[in-house]
């Protein structure tokens, strides 16, 4: 904790300064950073998520959760793959795989998966992974889904990119509550470097009867649409 609270310092105290943030960010002291920190551009080409439970563990609880709760054979999106690429690797080894499609901004963490896919071929069999801005998404390009992980809500929205995207966070959230099944499921992470404001958009979509909070697992809070729910402006 002192430690997160120290980098999120160096963060705030050298946000104008883009060249020292870069240099913290290769030594390893600012990880993860965000595109805000870095700009765009580097941190497509160079920002790269390995495993690292013990700061960022939304992956692995969704993995045990999924197990716990025997999920197969459902259409799951899932924001921000990490270059270990873990949730498509373990969901391969099902008896019956999800559907996968995964979303990553980082031409490294790209990579990655088509690393993997040429060494373990039947991995793109259930998982996708696309590379794109998920602001950029719409409707037409995406199908009903079963469960929605937008643990990085917040993370990446710049508003000064905004006519080269079609969403901000809140409508991004709106645009996967119309893609979620009936019963399906939002996840969200409440350890995310950016969750004082996701929680802030999630708790005003609570308010505004359109999703409402299920349970949660560890680090995860899990939402479900409510189903008389309306847009009402959101």
């Amino acid at each position: 904790m002192v430690i997160e609270r120290i980098r999120r310092f160096c963060w705030l105290s050298t946000r104008n300064y883009k060249t020292l943030q870069i240099f913290l960010y290769f030594v390893k002291f600012l990880r993860p950073a965000l595109p805000q920190q870095l700009g765009t551009e580097y941190y497509r080409k160079n920002s790269s998520w390995n495993l690292e439970p013990n700061i960022c563990p939304c992956d692995i609880e969704l993995l045990e959760y999924l197990k716990k709760n025997s999920i197969e054979n459902k259409i799951i999106f899932h924001f921000g793959t990490g270059s270990h690429h873990i949730v498509g690797l373990e969901n391969q080894k099902l008896s019956k795989p999800n559907e996968v499609i995964g979303i990553t901004a980082s031409v490294s963490e790209h990579q990655a998966y088509v690393n993997f896919s040429l060494k373990e071929p039947g991995l793109m069999k259930y998982y996708k992974v696309i590379f794109g801005d998920i602001y950029t998404l719409t409707d037409r390009c995406l199908p009903l889904l079963d469960m929605v992980t937008l643990f990085h809500l917040c993370e990446f929205y710049l508003p000064e990119e905004a006519s080269f995207v079609h969403h901000d966070d809140e409508s991004l959230l709106e645009l996967f509550l119309e893609k979620l099944n009936f019963g399906g499921k939002i996840f969200f992470f409440t350890k995310s470097f950016a969750w004082e404001k996701a929680l802030s958009i999630v708790q005003s979509f609570e308010k505004k009867g359109r999703i409402e909070k299920v349970e949660e697992y560890k680090s995860l809070l899990v939402y479900t649409k409510k189903p008389d729910s309306k847009i009402t402006g959101v």
